[in-house]
């Protein structure tokens, strides 16, 4: 019916925010002129030693303009938000059927609200130095917002006998991965002490974005598995 193609496309329309991020970070990452925190005399983007939030800042490290990186990485950071918002939404409706806790609830979606608004805000203030406080300031509110998110989820997910159980697992899983983050953001070596301390927190963002991604994937495949099945 009407109703239930509504749900599938608000959810697989998941699908496309994790293939625009993909993309327009990939073609951000090509045109990134070049330039680390550490060395300004490096070519093109490095994929271990430049942050994601090198890519939304104007002006490269090396001091070239950088507004085509700048444009598509801070546009599929809202894109992917949004998108994110928009299924997540889909996902608790469904999810409500199943999950009779209303604080739950509550709590799952005000906490995915916070860290979504502030990811976008973490867009919207670069990386660079005259908004570079905001720009951490609101990167460790996403992350911890979405931990406490991430933790409730497990206990949602564990709570529902319909979720198939490497769903659970997955989600269990990165959760730890996130708390595992963001004890390297908080108490591992300062990225400006160094190329090695760098390379430490290069790579630890870049295995969180790409296990957010993953993780998006993993719920998009539960919530039409899900929807299917109460639909039935």
């Amino acid at each position: 019916n009407k109703i239930h193609f509504m749900k599938i496309n608000a959810i697989s329309q998941g699908y496309l925010g994790i293939g625009l991020f993909l993309v327009f970070t990939t073609v951000a990452m090509i045109m990134y002129p070049g330039g680390t925190i550490h060395d300004s005399s490096t070519v093109g983007y490095q994929f271990f030693y430049n942050f994601f939030s090198n890519l939304g800042e104007w002006t490269a490290r090396n001091g070239e303009p950088n507004k085509i990186s700048a444009y598509l990485f801070n546009s599929a950071l809202m894109i992917l938000a949004l998108s994110y918002f928009i299924f997540y939404y889909q996902f608790l409706k469904i999810l409500s059927k199943a999950l009779h806790s209303y604080i739950l609830r509550i709590s799952l979606i005000s906490t995915i609200v916070v860290s979504m608004v502030s990811f976008v805000l973490v867009a919207v203030f670069s990386g660079e130095t005259e908004t570079h406080e905001l720009h951490v300031l609101f990167v460790k509110i996403a992350f911890r917002v979405l931990l406490l998110h991430a933790v409730l989820q497990v206990i949602s997910m564990f709570k529902i006998k319909k979720i198939n159980s490497s769903v659970k697992w997955v989600t269990l899983f990165f959760t730890l991965i996130l708390v595992g983050f963001i004890l390297v953001m908080d108490f591992g070596p300062n990225a400006w002490d160094g190329n090695q301390a760098l390379f430490i927190q290069v790579t630890a963002q870049k295995v969180i974005v790409y296990s957010i991604l993953t993780y998006f994937f993993f719920q998009l495949n539960a919530a039409k598995s899900l929807s299917l099945s109460q639909n039935e």
